[in-house]
């Protein structure tokens, strides 16, 4: 009787602990460990697997150890399920080097566990680990599954020198009579999908006999990718034919199409399908109708969504935060943030953004300084976007001072290409052109490379403090040193600089080097310029020529007037502003706000 009571108890709590393991309830399948130790038992091969896999779904690695250390002491680790099992605890976790350890003392690795390191290298991103792992089993003879080819396409096995390797791998699905595995080939596909073969993955899709909502999900990204969102609303109409259940997937690429689409009916009928489809309580894809709905200009229905979550979290926070700001209301924006504020849900670096946004819209820097204050209290100082955030908002309300010293609290070494280019544009705004270069010349210093953003930051800083010659060298380190090809930016801010300068010449010559296509958007500032030295007559050519490329814009007619009026010919100018009242042509009046007493 004494012996036979704790085999039974054991057993009795193996079985607790596998019912709440197999159920999902993995803190509940821990805590059932604790009185079985209490009682004086020991695990034995039947406890440890479940222990694991609910480490491994909690993501507990150290729990996990000491789960190991108990089969060892109890002389269970012995077992190939509860062996298999540590393997696969260690792998989800991402305790490669405990894992490969342990997979290297096991005798025999069982096809389970030569999956679970092919999977757990892939998805890690050491990629190359996994596929020579993957060589390896083949090499000692044992044969790949469905499974051990999902886990290797889970990774990003694109990035891979070899040309095509998700077609290789489906050959070899083909080759080992696995291509009629419907997981193997949604894994091709999404890799396809994933590295922008969408040829390829549209002959797959069309070869596949089965398919699941998997296999039309991955295929809507792919075409979302190209935003081809007509082709998305098509195979959303095919899926629902064919009798398809939607998932949250299948729905959130649905709002990311209407996204796309921008159009408020088309809206309210991905509303009506989420109810449903009884995902009206789903958070994140109510975050995402949030989103929806602002991008069509209907805040108001994004609000009501908002207001009808009961528990909201950041996401659903950030999406409406950021709706406002977007949409023109960074009043309401910042309301919204202070209720946020009020509750338990905590702001993350993509709400601390869109509220900056706010801020910055409004060119208040004392609501800036409240933002920032608040960042200091939950510690997100540190993190790089909600620096760059106060730092482009700071400057973006006239306090370069203070964009400077968030700035110089970054150490050198871990400022990256966007915060560089706040600060060189901070400088560009009020004109400081000189600080703007010796800040791009430590930026090549730290080796961080600049892209098309920070050479327009750099043009409008010369074209703003006169630096003429600085100026056409920054053109000219943007092609030929660095390779970028020019946008309509540079040539504008480059023409402007040696128009407000004076060199008439030079602008008309650097004009004939700029691409015929987008010379009618640079003219304007070469008009503005024969206007204001009232040069010869010879300008009208250009006058007309500018008419011609853009005959609806009121703004070149007044130039062109203005022009006349300093050559002394009134009546051709009379005759321009004619044809802005005769054509209903509407000159847009301009606006600007600021921040009074705080």
């Amino acid at each position: 009787m004494s012996v036979a009571a704790p085999t039974s108890t054991l057993r009795h709590w193996n079985r607790l602990i596998q019912l709440a393991a197999a159920s999902g309830s993995y803190s509940r399948c821990l805590r059932h460990y604790v009185p079985l130790l209490a009682a004086g038992l020991h695990g034995d091969a039947s406890t440890f697997p479940s222990l694991a896999k609910s480490c491994a779904a909690l993501r507990l690695p150290r729990l996990g150890c000491s789960v190991h250390a108990h089969a060892l002491l109890v002389g269970a680790a012995s077992d190939v399920f509860v062996l298999t099992s540590l393997l696969d605890m260690y792998a989800k976790c991402a305790c490669l080097p405990d894992a490969r350890r342990l997979f290297d003392e096991m005798p025999s690795p069982t096809l389970i566990s030569w999956n679970c390191m092919v999977t757990a290298y892939s998805k890690s991103s050491c990629v190359t680990e996994a596929v020579a792992m993957f060589n390896t089993m083949r090499g000692v003879g044992v044969r790949p599954s469905g499974a051990t080819l999902v886990g290797l396409l889970s990774g990003r096995v694109d990035s891979l020198s070899t040309r095509n390797p998700g077609l290789c791998l489906y050959g070899y699905s083909m080759k080992s009579g696995l291509d009629t595995d419907l997981p193997v080939l949604n894994s091709v596909l999404t890799m396809l999908v994933r590295a922008g073969q969408l040829y390829d993955a549209c002959l797959l899709f069309d070869s596949m006999h089965e398919k699941s909502v998997v296999t039309w999900s991955a295929m809507v990204s792919g075409f979302l990718q190209t935003g081809d969102y007509m082709k998305v609303f098509g195979l959303f109409n095919h899926m629902q034919t064919a009798g398809y259940k939607f998932d949250s997937v299948a729905l959130v690429n649905l709002i990311s199409a209407a996204v796309l689409l921008g159009n408020l009916l088309v809206a309210k009928g991905v509303h009506a399908l989420l109810i449903k489809s009884g995902f009206e309580s789903e958070q994140d894809l109510m975050s995402s109708l949030v989103n929806l709905y602002a991008k069509c200009g209907d805040l108001e229905a994004a609000q009501e969504v908002f207001d009808a979550v009961h528990r909201k979290n950041v996401v659903l926070w950030t999406s409406m935060i950021s709706g406002y700001a977007e949409g023109g209301h960074p009043d309401k924006a910042l309301k919204m943030f202070d209720s946020m504020l009020c509750t338990d849900v905590e702001p993350n670096e993509a709400t601390v953004s869109s509220v900056l946004s706010a801020c910055a819209n409004l060119g208040s820097a004392n609501q800036a300084k409240k933002v920032e204050d608040h960042v200091v209290a939950i510690g997100l100082q540190k993190d790089l976007r909600v620096a760059t955030g106060l730092i482009d908002t700071y400057c973006k309300c006239g306090n370069v001072t203070l964009a400077r010293e968030i700035f110089d609290g970054v150490t050198t070494t871990n400022r990256d290409l966007a915060i560089w280019s706040a600060m060189i544009n901070g400088y560009a705004c009020i004109g400081e052109g000189s600080e703007a270069l010796v800040l791009f010349n430590e930026m090549q210093n730290q080796g961080v490379q600049p892209d098309a953003i920070v050479f327009t930051h750099l043009l409008t800083a010369c074209n703003y403090s006169g630096l003429v010659d600085e100026g056409l060298q920054c053109f000219r380190s943007l092609t030929v040193e660095y390779g970028i090809e020019p946008s309509i930016e540079h040539y504008m801010c480059t023409i402007d600089l040696l128009c407000k300068a004076g060199h008439l010449s030079a602008a008309k010559e650097f004009f004939r080097k700029i691409p015929i296509q987008l010379q009618n958007q640079v003219l304007a500032p070469i008009l503005t310029a024969y206007s204001a030295h009232c040069a010869d007559s010879s300008i009208e050519l250009v006058s007309e020529e500018l008419l011609n490329l853009e005959p609806h814009n009121s703004d070149h007619c007044v130039l062109m007037a203005n022009m006349l009026n300093c050559l002394g010919k009134w009546k051709k100018a009379t005759d321009y502003r004619r044809l802005i009242t005769k054509q209903g042509l509407v000159k847009e009046p301009g606006r600007s706000c600021i921040e009074m007493s705080g």
